[in-house]
């Protein structure tokens, strides 16, 4: 446990794995499966977990429900590439296990202590780690299939920009509502 029970916005943030452009295309689609299946097995499940454990049942209906998306992401991807298997462990995503591991009983003591704030910044961080996918790393990946010509990967990619977009949308609206019933 840590020596502190503060949790900030950045130690959630750090829970978030990125995947990682190379210049081998299959090297980018295993880092995106992994950190889509991260997402999907861990990072969400956990925002849910916490979101129940705080009394907010319809908040950890959505982190299910974007979880269950973030899995169909990497079904799409591998769809495209059927030989792909598991992919390696990134470093990225193990780091962002270790942190999530790391902060999980301090979490569930400030649960107990201040529940608003840990789901506060939950919903923060989903928010950045959704806005991130779908301005910067996927719009990236997206066009590296372009260049390559390779109109389905990109098409897929593509999907999973507008379907990122839309979940930042879904936790800015849940951060909106959750503030407002916070403050009546």
């Amino acid at each position: 446990m840590l020596n502190n029970t503060e949790i900030t916005e950045e130690m959630i943030f750090q829970c978030f794995a990125a995947a990682q452009q190379s210049e081998d295309r299959g090297e980018t689609a295993a880092s995106f499966i992994d950190v889509e299946e991260y997402e999907a097995q861990i990072m969400y499940p956990e925002f849910a977990r916490w979101a129940a454990k705080a009394g907010h049942p319809k908040l950890a209906t959505l982190f299910r429900k974007v979880a269950g998306e973030e899995k169909l992401h990497s079904v799409w991807l591998r769809d495209l590439y059927e030989d792909i298997g598991v992919p390696e462990r990134g470093e990225d995503t193990q780091r962002a296990i270790d942190a999530l591991q790391t902060i999980r009983e301090n979490c569930d003591e400030l649960i107990k202590t201040n529940p608003q704030a840990v789901i506060e910044k939950a919903l923060t961080v989903a928010i950045r780690v959704e806005e991130r996918e779908y301005l910067d790393i996927y719009p990236r990946f997206r066009d590296q299939a372009k260049a390559a010509n390779d109109d389905k990967t990109s098409d897929v990619y593509q999907r999973v920009v507008d379907s990122e977009r839309q979940h930042a949308e879904w936790f800015h609206t849940a951060l909106t509502d959750f503030k407002q019933a916070a403050a009546a």
